[in-house]
């Protein structure tokens, strides 16, 4: 069964029950006050039944006649009076109820007393006269009042199902009203698939509800989902276009050295080609891997670290990496600004992305110094790493960092254009800025500026 069905039966059932309560609870109510109406009327014709019979000797001529007319009126009802002390009927209705004499107690101690015998209604009252105590009870049948219960339990009970009707009628309606956004978008859901993921969901105009709360959701899902199988797809396409070149040159110089016989120094050699082309291989696949992973990675471990620490393990890593490397790293300018040394980042993330910057200084600025300088700037953390190098050209300087983008006058330079990719995301992540200052002929330097904590 559908949400909307459900919704519908449900809503018309708690509708019954509330509206059957109401119409209950106004049912008696109203059988209630008939009820009390009657014997307020019986009570009435009983004091008037006593001043005609008792009190003709008490009352004026005038007062007596207008008593006698109201009696008149109810004469052909029935009314019984009884001696208070001994019970015997004084009056008698002809009437084939016996009243016992718990219910005569009753009325001469509490003064009125209203009851029914097999559905009869009875009003009793206490009276007292200069001839003694009496008690008079009048009896009836609310035949008016019963005609009238009757038809408003047919008015109730219509009603009743008329307002089910009406009220599961328009339930649905409101129900497929409310839903139908929602199948609006289960038909564009249907419709996304992988070549499509980069579709997102159009969030409705109005103030934020249930279903903006979902499609906002759900876009970030897409996004998520299209993250990762971008990457996929990077990570197989560079993969395949990157593996090329190191597997063809193994297998060249695997096919030369089988063509024929070669002394041992021959063979020696050739194994050093292709140990630098596995090398070279593995660090394709292992920067493929980690950028692959650092992609789909979307809440990678962030907490408080000292990026000198950090930093300094990087400087130690290089120069055990390059020993003929002269790097001079300056800290001076962060005396007074120790606490700006500590970030919200991911220690391993940082240490990659510091190293591949040297790394990259390094290779390009031997045999001529590095300089790595940290400092405070504007209340935020600065870290420059400037080398003596070839330098940039301006044209290049924003496609350094695009995934196996290499300069035409660094070619000659071991590496696969993985690594300051790589960096990029990383620094990235971490909200980090970065800046390039080169000239062709004077050097770079890459400046990355941490946000503030």
């Amino acid at each position: 069964m559908s949400l909307r069905a459900k919704l519908g039966n449900q809503s018309a059932l708690i509708f019954a029950c509330t509206l059957g309560f109401v119409l209950l609870g106004a049912y008696l109510l109203f059988e209630h006050y008939t009820r009390e109406l009657y014997y307020k009327k019986l009570q009435g014709r009983a004091t008037t039944a006593a001043f005609f019979y008792l009190e003709k000797d008490e009352l004026t001529g005038s007062k007596y006649r207008e008593i006698e007319e109201k009696y008149r009126q109810i004469s052909g009802e029935p009314i019984r009076l009884y001696h208070a002390g001994s019970g015997e009927l004084f009056v008698d209705d002809k009437l084939d109820y016996v009243l016992p004499a718990r219910v005569l107690n009753n009325i001469a101690r509490q003064g009125h007393h209203n009851f029914r015998i097999r559905g009869r209604h009875f009003a009793g009252i206490f009276y007292k006269d200069n001839q003694g105590d009496f008690i008079v009870v009048a009896s009836g049948n609310n035949t008016a009042g019963s005609e009238q219960l009757a038809a408003l339990r047919w008015m109730l009970a219509i009603f009743f199902v008329l307002g089910i009707g009406i009220n599961y009628g328009m339930t649905r309606w409101l129900a497929r009203r409310t839903f139908s956004p929602f199948s609006r978008l289960i038909r564009k859901v249907n419709a996304i698939n992988t070549d499509n993921l980069h579709t997102r969901l159009r969030i409705p105009a109005g103030k934020p509800n249930e279903l903006t709360a979902l499609i906002t959701n759900f876009n970030y899902l897409l996004e998520r989902l299209e993250a990762g199988v971008k990457s996929q797809r990077n990570f197989l396409k560079n993969a395949s276009h990157e593996l090329k070149t190191p597997l063809a040159a193994i297998i060249g110089e695997i096919e030369v050295t089988l063509k024929q016989p070669r002394e041992h120094e021959d063979y020696e050699q050739q194994l050093q080609l292709l140990k630098k082309e596995a090398l070279h291989l593995q660090s394709i696949m292992e920067g493929l891997l980690m950028l692959s992973g650092l992609e789909m990675a979307r809440d990678a471990d962030m907490q408080p670290v000292r990026i000198d620490e950090i930093l300094w393990n990087v400087l130690e890593k290089t120069g055990m990496q390059y020993p003929q490397a002269v790097i001079f790293a300056d800290f001076d300018g962060m005396a007074e600004h120790e606490k700006l040394l500590v970030v919200k980042g991911n220690r391993e993330l940082l240490f990659v992305a510091l190293s591949n910057l040297l790394d990259n200084a390094v290779k390009f600025s031997l045999p001529h110094p590095i300089h790595v300088t940290v400092a405070a700037q504007s209340g935020r953390l600065s870290i420059t790493i400037r080398d003596e190098g070839p330098g940039i050209a301006e044209a290049e300087q924003g496609r350094i960092f695009d995934l196996f983008y290499r300069s035409s006058q660094t070619r000659h330079i071991n590496g696969h254009g993985i690594g300051l990719h790589l960096t990029a995301q990383i620094l990235e992540r971490h909200r980090a800025e970065r800046y390039i200052h080169s000239k062709p002929g004077e050097g770079t330097a890459i400046q990355v500026i941490f946000p503030a904590a």
